[in-house]
């Protein structure tokens, strides 16, 4: 685990030992999450962030828009490729996510 890790983890701790979590907003409530509402903090959320495999399924549903009406086989051709390609980066992107998530914890 890095520095800032263990240090971060260890003052989340001790906040929990003296109940500094306690009575929150919210506390007991279930989240709101589903495949359309990807885990993001709050404050990246309100900065405009957005994470990459949500933009990777965003341009795989224009690219697969765009190939279901494009009529010239070449240019057809160029877009399953694009697709091929977008597609394996989002996987790869998964699978960064999952390898990150499982070593943090």
């Amino acid at each position: 685990m890095l520095f800032f890790e263990r240090l971060a983890r260890e003052r989340i701790d001790r906040a929990i030992e003296e109940g500094q979590f306690d009575d929150l907003p919210g506390a007991g409530k279930p989240l709101d999450l589903g495949p359309d509402r990807p885990v993001v903090p709050k404050s990246l959320r309100e900065s405009g962030y957005t994470p990459p495999v949500v933009i990777l399924i965003r341009k795989l549903d224009d690219l697969r828009a765009r190939l279901a009406v494009e009529p010239d086989r070449t240019r057809r051709r160029q877009l399953l490729a694009e697709i091929a390609e977008t597609d394996m980066r989002r996987r790869m992107e998964i699978e960064r996510a999952v390898t990150d998530a499982r070593r943090r914890s």
